[in-house]
């Protein structure tokens, strides 16, 4: 049975309000349900009512929503898990990403292609290759990412599984992710406005074939027995997803 131990990291829950938190040493956790000596919890389970709080292990949604520091705008958990799954990651899948952004893909993609795998990564902003290279230190579990501050995408490797572009202007993307990819690689991208996917449509076709484009809207229900409904707000539009597949024409 799994327990908390120190450096562990924890979700802290009081009513609707979630903390993901690490178990330090001489450290204590002070909220409105009190205050939570950290050493209090050394050698409990996770999953237990502790006074006011609720302590559970954390989820990688959890660390990805309340625990990698965000410096742009980040690939939601609605979008990122479909997207993990169009690419068809898995253990020991090679992938390139063009645009790490806050570094949430990078490290979703570092935890499915496992041990055997390899994610590299280019971010041209400095402060953003900074923020990444800092949340990927804090959070990945794995040796398996090659981070860049680069924009001009020099990748000495090729032959990758997928590749993924998160970037204002993905179009200027395509040839360079078609040449890394192996042969029927794949290949996603996420832009917010549908201008964008009008741009990338134009220029896809001399790339890529079974393009697909659709967005992903995610409505929560409130828990309550007597009166189960929709919350009035949702998270709707967060982007367009774009996906398709290494097309190359037959010369033979």
């Amino acid at each position: 049975m799994k327990t908390i131990e120190w450096d562990s990291l924890v979700l802290i829950m009081y009513k609707d309000m979630k903390y993901l938190k690490r178990i330090n040493e001489g450290q204590s956790f002070h909220g409105k349900g009190g205050m939570l000596n950290y050493s209090d919890l050394i050698g409990k389970t996770y999953g237990i009512r502790f006074g006011q709080y609720e302590i559970f292990e954390p989820s990688l949604e959890d660390i990805v929503m309340y625990g990698l520091k965000r410096e742009t705008q980040i690939v939601f958990p609605k979008d990122a898990a479909f997207i993990c799954f169009k690419l068809g990651l898995k253990n020991g899948s090679k992938v390139v990403e063009i645009g790490t952004g806050s570094g949430v893909l990078t490290f979703l993609f570092s935890r499915l292609v496992g041990s055997t795998g390899k994610v590299v990564s280019f971010e041209k902003e400095e402060r953003h290759f900074r923020n990444a290279k800092k949340n990927i230190k804090t959070f990945a579990e794995r040796d398996n990412i090659e981070l860049y501050h680069d924009d001009t995408v020099d990748c000495k490797e090729d032959g990758f599984d997928a590749a993924f572009i998160d970037v204002r202007e993905p179009w200027m993307h395509l040839e360079k992710a078609f040449n890394l990819l192996k042969e029927s690689g794949l290949i996603g991208m996420i832009v917010p406005t549908a201008n964008q996917v009008t741009d990338i449509l134009k220029e896809v076709p001399g790339f890529f074939g079974d393009i697909e484009v659709l967005e992903l809207l995610q409505r929560k229900y409130k828990t309550v027995a007597e009166r189960v409904r929709p919350f009035d707000r949702m998270v709707a539009h967060t982007g367009y997803l774009i996906f398709g597949r290494k097309l190359r024409m037959d010369t033979t």
